[in-house]
């Protein structure tokens, strides 16, 4: 199997520019693209991540895009219908990306700093090298690597556990803080002050939020 790791800037993209604009991250998993109505359309399901005013922002504007046609959202899960208009430019950009022959290793990371993460399989390598050179000639795309090697494992959305938000929310201040560093950056106490709640309480979803983590984990390996 020969698999790509690249990146590419769309400016022209639905998510991208909200993800900046709101500081949020938004690892989206496309499902399907099919024609109706004389317009391409697309569906992306999708993890949004970041603090909940600048996920619920993010939604708002969203939701104003014209292209936009329905979004479902569950806590921070979101199903995204999109169109397009239906010309030879989009057909062949829908074509490229959404080639069956591609198998997404993990869900696509739109980043707060205006890159589209992929990583990308596929059985024949000049399939590929067409995803490549695609991004390469119209999305600034930068190529990390590409090599052949046997296909371990594949994240979908659908791998994330169940947190509440304030597991999810003690989990993520931990993470961007740098508790998970060596060293740490910084105390559980620390971290239970900026998050406005007592030491226990803290460390209690923390706690309950890393098991959930880890036993997802544990039941790919």
């Amino acid at each position: 199997m020969w698999m790509a790791k690249f990146k590419l800037k769309d400016q022209k993209d639905i998510y991208s520019p909200l993800c900046v604009k709101y500081k949020v991250e938004f690892f989206a998993y496309p499902l399907t693209s099919f024609k109706k109505n004389k317009k391409i359309n697309l569906i992306v399901a999708g993890i949004i991540s970041g603090d909940e005013n600048s996920k619920k922002k993010f939604i708002t504007d969203l939701k104003k895009d014209k292209r936009v046609k329905k979004i479902e959202r569950s806590k921070d899960f979101v199903l995204v219908h999109a169109v397009h208009p239906l010309t030879r430019e989009t057909i062949t950009e829908i074509t490229t990306f959404y080639n069956p022959q591609y198998i997404p290793i993990k869900p696509v990371h739109v980043s707060s700093d205006g890159w589209e993460y992929w990583q990308v399989a596929c059985l024949d390598r000049n399939e590929l090298n067409k995803l490549i050179k695609a991004a390469e000639k119209h999305y600034n795309g930068k190529l990390f690597s590409i090599k052949e090697e046997k296909l371990s494992s594949i994240s979908t959305l659908s791998i994330f556990p169940s947190l509440t938000d304030k597991q999810k929310r003690a989990l993520e201040l931990a993470f961007k803080k740098g508790y998970y560093e060596y060293p740490k950056k910084i105390t559980l106490l620390d971290l239970a002050k900026l998050s406005k709640c007592s030491y226990s309480t803290f460390q209690e979803h923390l706690k309950k939020a890393e098991k959930k983590v880890i036993e997802s984990f544990l039941k790919l390996v």
